[in-house]
């Protein structure tokens, strides 16, 4: 089927007829010719302007496009564009849209209207295309469908339940937020009257809502109470408006219904919240990216002696010392990052002059589209804190130095007592016999077992005493050396160590040997009957690097696995494995002093996997 237009304009005959020629030069549609092989023969101005090129009569085949394509973005074949189906006698619906590019490389839409031209006796002789622009048409046809499937998706992606109805309260449209707001599926309720949702005591609001709908009143933020399918109640906040046809007149209704129990909850929290806020011990601020003070709870009225009115609006430099306003630029820059402030230690100002030694919490504060405009800060008073640690300080070298001198003190009388045991042994042990050989057997054992329990001592009181910053220490390089140590128990046992690549962590170098010393060799000192395999390995979990050194010996019972890391705390006698019972306390106190924890998986009979953890 040809169009009307085509066939007119095919009617008009040759466009030699200067007639004809200037009404169509005249037309501002695009129009051109071809011969019956689809040579263009004539086109009219309209046409190379909307084609956006000049046509090569006797050249160009079919149309006047540069590239066209097929409404799906596909190019359209030749044989399959209008005119050619025209020529070769085929039915052509008019009107087809298609899409073409300029050489310019802009786009556009265009109808097509073909028709054939004959000669006399009916032969085709030619073709005539009138081509329609329809790009604005198009491109709002498009925004339009586009903008229908956003609405249609915003409505079923909604939390909010996006109901429609009519006026007589049947529910015409139910969308996903409604499934999960209501409980009950789309199928279960269109159809059904709204009046299902109502509450017996609340069934009254439905007629003078419909009521209101029928005047062409909107009803915003009505607030009140539905119920759903399994009973309960919702508080719900309803949004109520008219939805009108094409003629203007109301035909039902379009409904929000917002859950509003989480907003009243967070209403109820808030003022708890801001109870607890200004209730605090601690000073609670919030400050601009420019430093510029947001809010001032009691708490930092009385830490800083500023009264809120006076602080508000103040520079929080005005609390820093002279010699630390280089901090407040660093905070600013990490929090504009989003970056957290942990317990950093300092020093601020009182209104007075006096210096409080402080830590402070900072985070960045973000607006409703997630940008950061400011910072939220804790700042607790330590000083007291730091008083107590430095006393602490002090109590514990006194300690350490108490258990240096004893152990040196006590280390002189053991050694004698187990020199002379053994000179007497040597001497006159061949006098000895029964319970004499028998007690000075263990006069020599027990002289040796304290030798050893004063130099564990030692070691143990000595954990914290090395408190000298460390940068990065090569584990690797560490458990070589502990390996190299371990090297002769590791040999007689007949035992096997591996590990997989280690990290770097901030551990004075001598602790991480102990750890590695005390752990691995435990694992070969409690070996089962088959030859002791150990394996050590690391991974990072959040803010921790996790040591794991894993074994196939005899195993710890669970009500066991605390126990093992108290000071002195044995398992075994000394008759089945030697030792005093401190070396996991020791390993315990290093990870302590760096914050982190070390605990045992193990069955007896199954082996153990000793873990531990180290800051990043």
């Amino acid at each position: 089927m040809t169009s009307d237009v085509g066939k007119t304009l095919a009617g008009m005959g040759n466009v030699t007829n200067p007639l004809v020629r200037q009404m169509i030069d005249a037309l501002p549609v695009a129009i051109y010719l071809t011969d019956a092989e689809g040579r263009l023969t004539y086109f009219n101005e309209a046409a190379a302007a909307l084609s956006g090129r000049v046509p090569q009569l006797g050249v160009d085949q079919l149309c006047v496009t540069w590239k066209s394509f097929l409404p799906d973005g596909r190019p359209l074949p030749q044989h399959e564009c209008p005119m050619a189906i025209a020529l070769q006698g085929g039915d052509v619906t008019p009107g087809l849209e298609y899409l073409a590019e300029r050489p310019d490389g802009t786009r556009f839409w265009f109808a097509a209207y073909p028709a054939v031209i004959r000669d006399a006796q009916g032969q085709i002789t030619g073709g005539i295309n009138l081509l329609v622009d329809i790009t604005a048409r198009k491109k709002a046809q498009i925004e339009a469908e586009a903008a229908a499937s956003s609405l249609s998706a915003i409505v079923d992606s909604s939390d909010d339940a996006i109901i429609s109805k009519d006026l007589n309260g049947t529910i015409t449209s139910w969308n996903k937020g409604a499934e999960r707001l209501f409980g009950y599926t789309a199928e279960e309720l269109i159809g059904k009257s709204i009046t299902l949702l109502i509450p017996p005591d609340r069934q009254n609001e439905e007629p003078e809502i419909l009521a209101r709908l029928r005047k062409g009143e909107r009803v915003d933020h009505f607030e009140t109470l539905r119920r759903r399918k399994d009973g309960t109640l919702l508080d719900i906040s309803l949004t109520i408006s008219p939805v009108k046809n094409a003629s203007g007149q109301i035909i039902g209704a379009s409904k929000i219904a917002r859950d509003t129990s989480e907003t009243k909850r967070a209403e109820r929290n808030n003022r708890l919240l801001s109870a607890i806020v200004d209730s605090s011990d601690d000073a609670i601020i919030s400050k601009d990216l420019n430093g510029t003070i947001m809010s001032w709870n009691s708490g930092a009225e009385r830490l800083f002696g500023y009264p809120a009115a006076e602080a508000i609006g103040m520079s929080v430099m005005t609390l820093i010392p002279e010699d630390r306003l280089d901090e407040e630029p660093r905070i600013l820059g990490r929090l504009r990052r989003g970056e957290r402030v942990d317990h950093f230690e300092t020093v601020r100002r009182k209104k007075d002059g006096t210096l409080l030694d402080i830590s402070l919490t900072i985070s960045p504060v973000r607006n409703a589209e997630g940008a950061i405009i400011g910072a939220s800060k804790i700042a607790r008073d330590i000083t007291e804190r730091k008083r107590a640690e430095a006393e602490i300080r002090r109590v514990n070298q006194d300690l350490e130095q108490f258990a240096f001198s004893a152990s040196h003190d006590l280390q002189e009388p053991l050694r004698n007592i187990k020199l002379y045991s053994e000179l007497l042994s040597r001497r006159y042990g061949d006098k000895f016999e029964g319970e004499a050989l028998e007690f000075l057997g263990y006069l020599s054992a027990g002289a040796t077992r304290m030798e050893m329990l004063v130099r564990d001592l030692l070691a143990y009181s000595q954990v914290t005493a090395r408190q000298e910053s460390t940068g990065e220490t090569d584990a690797n390089e560490v458990l070589a050396q502990t390996l190299s140590i371990l090297a002769p128990t590791i040999s007689q046992a007949g035992a096997e160590v591996a590990s997989d690549l280690l990290p770097s962590v901030r551990i004075h170098r001598t602790h991480l040997q102990q750890l590695f010393q005390n752990v691995i060799g435990n694992a070969i000192k409690y070996r089962g009957h088959e030859p002791p395999r150990v394996h050590v390995t690391a991974a990072r979990q959040l803010g921790y690097w996790v040591f794991s050194v894993g074994d196939n010996g005899i195993g710890i019972a669970r009500e066991y696995h605390d126990h093992v890391f108290g000071l002195f705390k044995r398992l075994h006698n000394t008759a089945e494995y030697a030792g005093t019972g401190i070396g996991l306390a020791i390993c315990k106190r290093i990870v302590e002093q760096y914050h982190g924890r070390i605990w045992v998986e193990s069955e007896l009979g199954k082996g153990s996997i000793f873990r531990f953890t180290l800051p990043v």
